[in-house]
């Protein structure tokens, strides 16, 4: 059985999108009902599926939150953050590849979105209670729609600028 390397640009890549998701997380905290906060890293979940693929989006969304909920003392949070943004990634990710152009960023920011809004709300209504998760819709909403509005001409912008950026995360 032959064992399959990882490529250390493509590691070196995940790690610094997970590394921007975090900062992004971190640096600004709105709290919510549910005890939770609203953040800019939906910005960089998104940006990191659209330029390098599901797996490094996943990885980098799921990562990236966990770490910014243990650091900024929500440590309840960082297994639905880990869960939520990473199947987020991947499928704004997948989605991304395969419905091309600025139809198919929105498309799967969308659909991202809805992961997040939907999971954040089972999750509140588990860590906090039906009347905190409800009141918490419209911040996660805010928060999703801000992320891919600015994660869309963001990604098109680098994408223009650096083509070759789209070549580290897709398995031949």
């Amino acid at each position: 059985m032959g064992r399959k390397s990882v490529d250390p640009r493509t590691l070196a890549v995940t790690a610094v999108m997970a590394a921007v998701v975090f900062v992004l997380t971190s640096i600004v905290h709105v709290p919510t009902p549910a005890r939770g906060y609203i953040h800019l890293g939906d910005t960089g979940v998104f940006f990191a599926a659209f330029a390098f693929g599901p797996w490094i989006g996943a990885v980098a969304g799921g990562v990236g939150t966990l770490l910014a909920d243990v650091v900024g003392g929500f440590p309840l949070w960082a297994p639905f953050s880990l869960l939520i943004h990473g199947l987020q990634g991947w499928v704004v990710g997948w989605m991304s590849r395969r419905w091309s152009g600025v139809p198919g960023l929105i498309l799967s920011a969308v659909v991202g979105g809805a992961i997040v809004v939907i999971g954040y709300l089972v999750a509140g209504l588990f860590l906090a209670g039906a009347g905190a998760a409800l009141g918490e819709l419209p911040m996660n909403v805010l928060q999703v729609v801000g992320g891919a509005v600015v994660a869309i001409p963001l990604f098109i912008a680098v994408r223009q600028a650096y083509p070759p950026m789209m070549r580290f995360g897709i398995r031949k």
